[in-house]
């Protein structure tokens, strides 16, 4: 009994001496996995993230998408080769007027270097003064007063003839906007004050931009009391619309705001009865009619507002 009793003390504790052997076995097997990540060579670690370089300004209205190149006139007026072609954002001071639409810059105020840079705008709702400090974002292009002419049409500047001489095969910026020393962009085209017409057009018109808007919304929600109530809006504005173009005898805006206020009542019907896809068809025909008058009757100027138009030719 004993010594079936010491045999068995034996094999136990030399078992676990085996299992004690075979742990640290493992763990001797599993330590170069854990120590993996701190024998990373360098070369083969990410690099630490550097802070974003600040975005370029964007483009003003009507400038194309891309991005704007930072330039002094200094730099353009040795070396403007690299920069034809882009929009560039301009830093330096009036030089001269040249005529209503056209002005040259310079980096030097105290002197003229003879490297001026001719700028052309669109448009001017005030002039720069020599010697002022402007900064300037347009397109630069070598000037050839026939091209120029020929691609920026609005840019004419009815430059004198030995101006034009003087400039050309030089670099020139195509300006869409032109920010004087006191903040202001003196290219943006404001509105004259309203006529008594247009203050009257204009109430009508401030009906119907929110209840479009509503209407909008009420037919992606399926909502027929918000449908209802705003088609009512557009119906009733539509009907002043419809009496303002008749009383000044323009036959052909009347006839779109009669189809626009049948179109809102249609609206209205539908809603009502929840003929969704009737309204949707409605709403899209209501929005043609609306664009096709705007776009003969309103002008929209830089600051938002708009004035009526007079169009070319239109049916009395």
């Amino acid at each position: 009994m004993r010594a079936a009793l010491a045999s068995a003390v034996t094999i136990f504790l030399a078992s676990l001496a085996v299992s004690a052997q075979s742990g640290a076995s493992q763990q001797q097997q599993q330590q170069p996995a854990q120590q993996k990540p701190a024998e990373q060579k360098p070369a083969e670690q990410k690099p630490a993230e550097q802070p974003a370089a600040p975005a370029a300004p964007a483009p003003p209205p009507g400038t194309p998408t891309k991005a704007l190149v930072p330039v002094a006139a200094s730099t353009l007026g040795v070396n403007p080769d690299p920069y034809y072609g882009e929009f560039v954002s301009l830093t330096g001071t009036v030089e001269q007027t040249l005529s209503k639409l056209a002005f040259s810059v310079d980096q030097d105020a105290a002197k003229s270097t003879g490297k001026e840079v001719l700028v052309l705008t669109r448009h001017m709702n005030a002039s720069v003064d020599p010697k002022s400090y402007v900064t300037v974002i347009g397109q630069l292009v070598k000037f050839d007063p026939a091209e120029v002419g020929a691609k920026f049409k609005e840019f004419a500047a009815d430059l004198p003839s030995d101006v034009a001489q003087k400039y050309l095969g030089r670099p020139v910026v195509i300006a869409s906007s032109v920010i004087s020393a006191a903040g202001l962009d003196v290219t943006r085209r404001l509105p004259p004050p309203m006529t008594a017409d247009e203050e009257a057009l204009s109430k009508i018109m401030k009906q119907v931009g929110p209840a479009n808007g509503a209407l909008r919304k009420a037919i992606e929600a399926s909502d027929a009391k918000l449908a209802t109530e705003n088609a009512a809006i557009l119906r009733q504005a539509f009907t002043q619309t419809e009496s303002f173009w008749k009383d000044r005898k323009r036959h052909d805006a009347t006839a779109w705001a009669a189809d626009a206020k049948k179109l809102a009542e249609s609206i209205h019907r539908s809603a009502a009865a929840g003929k969704w896809d009737e309204v949707k068809t409605s709403a899209t025909t209501l929005g043609q009619a609306c664009q096709t008058c705007h776009t003969t009757y309103r002008e929209r100027y830089d600051d938002g507002s708009f004035r009526i138009k007079k169009p070319s030719t239109s049916t009395h």
